[in-house]
């Protein structure tokens, strides 16, 4: 009936073909235009990949009602020669952005907040303040001359009477001092900045860093209506950054990470990426087809309607689901690959028919009817495999199989429709060369590839089993761009990275209970709620800095004098010359090297100024370079030495806000002690909180409950597909053998795959799940025309891997593999993961069915042939 009902269908099609090109050119230019205005993209991870309706999703929706300051910030990272250039740029750039209420609803930073920078040391630990002390005492003499005299002259003077009392190892501050001296006469003749960060050289020795960045955490207003919510904000910001000279000319660079940065870059990224696929795929496909037909007609034809086809297909995207997400924008490549199968193994077996010598409409009349009920069986699989993620939780992967599900039901209805039409006059079949289509090829023994399949799936089972699932969402994007490489910088930075797990108390005393509970375990490294900036140990610390400031306070700066001439700074700068050369040479260390290089420029530079017709202007710049920030961050460090007594009620208002719900409810930050870009280290992490905060929310969390929703997901839709297609095959073929024979290479084809994953390292992650229930979509398809040409030849068929049903099963897998290939170029790693796998799984594919199948069906008939032959031989002796 089905084939009676396809050949009347392609028959009406060839006789109406004026009307049948005309009304699709219609239904394609209005599907075109509604795809154009309708079709946006959403790369935002968080709303389009999972369903809204998980607990996990829940949970993080009520935490970011409590704290909106949190939503979708961008984090601006200055970095600088050193700590002081970066805080000031980024200090600099925080206040202009305030000043923006159009770019910025709100910009902090906290290693540059007035607040922070004057309670810095009560922060932290005692025995990390007195070493502090100990180093600043050390370092008193120098800062006192300088405060009183900040010139070239007074710091040579000091490194020179310095260096007979360093007995030996000299402490690192001296040697660093010595090292930026020397950058200083060098930079000035090169024309670059460099500035000694006195900061630097005065935490040399403790545990406190000397970060050369800092971090701005901007509230953006984001656009959701344009293509690219975040670009305003980004480019306005890098804008800002420039007009304030924020740029290489100072040896500043701005970097921007963030989710609402990432997705941007994600974006770009991706339409490029997929639209060089896309087009690949394209042309490879023409000259397959090319290969496959001889036949231009056939080649313009096919290719008309697969781009008819996608058009119409991107239409009903923009109906259904109106946005496509990181994952669905692979759909037309998909399509392609796909879609070109049905004109494929339609067009082989009419060419087949017009060398027999039928004409055109009997020729399309025959082929349908040969390949007719496959290929809408083959649609139905394939959209099977599509649809089983539709009823997950993924609605990322559930909008692509729609999407592409949808896809091959207007394929296929274009294929049987607007195919035949354009071939009947537009684009007619020329004379067709004479062609042995059915013929046999040397092969090996059955039985031997039979075995070979049977072991090369045993072999795969071992590795199979190590696979596992990365959670890491970060991992799938491209690791190039600014905004992953700043965000794996800040993930490596352990405390202060963006990957911290976020826990809702009821109020601050639950919050501080839940952290001692934390904070022994292993995963745990910190605890932070707004109790956590109460220091600790206050009034002692207070008592230290109070002296450490009494014994550093020196008298007013003496009224102004004249600076040194050239001729006093000359011969200050030789004195420190010769001064160096009475260093112990059998001393070793790094204030060894340090005095050794140092005496080198010198005379180098030294060189070079006395010759200079006016010396001034370059003993200016390295003094610029040198002293030019001294007074600043002195005065830092002497505000710093005087800090307040800390209470909750004290904390500055945009921590509390940050912090503290206007409900009461409190916020618990939980950082990890391993680095979790490690997924087995994300997973131990979250996995030990939620044994004891059930509720816990944050990224880390978002990305596991992630891993979890996805491979619940991925399980389901490989239950509905499977049974989904055995339920088909056994409803329309009524032989349960046949069924078998048709998805026992899918079997092994899946073993194979999962076994070459194991084997080359491949992780399971967001984007590639997709894979095995489209393969099991996809592959029965091969199964279905083999297995149907196999039922419809009897013992007639010789070979069935060589006859034009076999022929058109590889040339369709080729197309396939070509055009899935052509993603696993992609920068984007979850999308070349998606498109490598799905080269891999097509290949396994196409070995068991054109391998492993064929040679079933020659054992089998070689077995059931060899008793009938021994009695014909017994006959004729008989």
């Amino acid at each position: 009936m089905l084939e009676r009902w396809l050949a009347a269908w392609v028959a009406m099609a060839i006789r109406q073909e004026r009307r049948v090109v005309a009304a699709t050119a219609c239904v394609t230019l209005l599907a075109l235009v509604y795809a154009a205005l309708n079709l946006g993209v959403n790369m935002d991870n968080k709303t389009t990949m999972l369903s809204p309706d998980l607990p996990f999703q829940q949970r993080m929706e009520a935490f970011e009602e409590r704290f909106p300051l949190l939503n979708d910030a961008l984090l601006v990272v200055v970095d600088g020669p050193t700590g002081d250039a970066a805080r000031e740029a980024a200090r600099r750039l925080a206040g202009a952005l305030e000043e923006r209420p159009d770019v910025a609803r709100s910009v902090f930073v906290a290693d540059a907040d007035p607040f922070f920078e004057r309670h810095a040391l009560l922060y932290r630990s005692l025995e990390e303040v007195e070493t502090f002390s100990d180093q600043l005492v050390r370092f008193q003499p120098v800062l006192g001359a300088l405060s009183q005299q900040p010139d070239l002259a007074t710091l040579t003077d000091l490194i020179r009477r310095a260096l007979p009392r360093a007995q030996g190892e000299a402490p690192t501050e001296l040697g660093g001092l010595l090292d930026g001296f020397g950058e200083a006469t060098v930079a000035v003749y090169a024309e670059r900045p460099v500035h000694v960060s006195w900061q630097d050289l005065l935490l040399r020795e403790s545990s406190f860093g000397t970060a050369t960045h800092s971090t701005l955490v901007v509230d953006p207003v984001l656009d959701f209506d344009a293509l690219l919510p975040a670009g305003r904000p980004l480019s306005e910001i890098r804008a800002t950054a420039a007009g304030l000279g924020i740029g290489p000319a100072r040896e500043l660079r701005v970097r921007i990470t963030g989710y609402p940065a990432l997705n941007d870059e994600e974006m770009r990224g991706l339409v490029t990426d997929v639209g060089i696929a896309g087009l690949f795929s394209f042309a490879m496909v023409l000259l397959v087809l090319g290969w496959a037909f001889r036949s231009g007609s056939m080649v313009a034809a096919s290719a008309l309607t697969l781009v008819v086809g996608l058009i119409w297909t991107a239409a009903f995207a923009a109906f259904a689901v109106g946005r496509l997400n990181v994952v669905s924008i692979a759909f037309a490549v998909l399509f392609i690959g796909l879609g070109v199968d049905f004109a494929i193994h339609l067009g082989l077996h009419v060419l087949e028919e017009r060398r027999r010598g039928r004409d055109h409409e009997a020729s399309f009349v025959a082929a349908v009817q040969q390949v007719g009920p496959a290929l809408v069986l083959c649609s139905v699989s394939t959209a099977i495999g599509f649809f089983a993620f539709v009823p997950t939780d993924y609605k990322g992967v559930a909008e692509l199989g729609l999407i592409s599900g949808t896809g091959m039901f207007v394929i296929l209805t274009l294929t049987l429709t607007l195919l035949p039409a354009l071939l009947t006059r537009l684009l007619p079949i020329g004379p067709v060369a004479d062609e042995t289509v059915d013929r046999a090829s040397p092969s090996l023994p059955p039985g031997l590839v039979l075995a070979g399949s049977v072991l090369a799936a045993l072999f795969a089972i071992q590795p199979a089993l190590g696979l596992r699932f990365d959670s890491n969402v970060v991992k799938m994007r491209n690791p190039t761009t600014e905004s992953v490489e700043t965000w794996q910088d800040l993930l490596a930075s352990g405390v202060g990275s963006p990957w911290y797990v976020d826990i809702l108390a009821s109020d601050l005393d639950e919050a501080r209970r839940l952290g001692e509970r934390l904070l022994p375990l292993p995963e745990v490294s910190e605890a932070r709620s707004l109790l956590s900036y109460v220091p600790e140990e206050q009034e002692d610390k207070l008592l230290l800095l109070e002296d450490l400031a009494f014994f550093l306070d020196v008298p007013p700066k003496a009224e102004a004098t004249s600076p040194p001439d050239a001729t006093t700074q000359i011969a200050a700068l030789r004195a420190l010359h010769d001064a160096l050369a009475n260093v112990e040479p059998r001393r070793t260390g790094g204030f060894v090297r340090s005095s050794g290089l140092l005496r080198e420029r010198l005379h180098r530079f030294l060189e070079r100024v006395e010759r200079e017709a006016d010396p001034l202007p370059v003993l200016a710049a390295v003094e610029e370079s040198l002293l030019g920030r001294f007074p600043v961050q002195l005065a830092r460090l002497r505000t710093a030495l005087e800090p307040e007594e800390i209470e909750v009620a004290a904390l500055p208002e945009r921590l509390r806000a940050r912090m503290l719900a206007e409900d009461g409810s409190a916020r618990l930050q939980v950082y990890p002690s391993a680095d979790l870009t490690d997924d087995r280290n994300l997973v131990s992490f979250v996995t030990a909180i939620q044994g004891i905060a059930p509720g816990a929310t944050g990224l880390p969390v978002n990305l596991v409950e992630f891993g979890r929703a996805t491979s619940a997901s991925l399980r389901m839709a490989l239950a509905v597909a499977a049974g989904a297609i055995a339920l088909l095959l056994l409803a329309l073929w009524r032989r349960p053998g046949d069924a078998l024979l048709a998805m026992a290479p899918l079997g092994l084809a899946g073993l194979w795959t999962l076994g070459v994953m194991g084997a080359t390292g491949q992780p399971f992650n967001f984007a590639n799940v997709v894979v095995l229930p489209l393969l099991l979509g996809i592959g029965i398809d091969s199964g279905v025309h083999l297995v149907s040409r196999a039922r419809a030849g009897g013992a007639a068929v010789a070979d069935l891997a060589a006859t034009t049903t076999g022929r058109a099963v590889f040339l369709s897998a080729f197309t396939t593999l070509v055009s899935f290939g052509s993603l696993a170029t992609s920068g984007h790693r979850g999308i070349a993961s998606l498109g490598i796998l799905l080269v891999i799984g097509m290949g396994c594919t196409l070995v068991a069915n054109l391998g492993a199948l064929p040679a079933w069906f020659a054992w089998r008939r070689g077995a059931s042939e060899a008793p009938a032959e021994r009695v014909r031989s017994a006959s004729q002796g008989s």
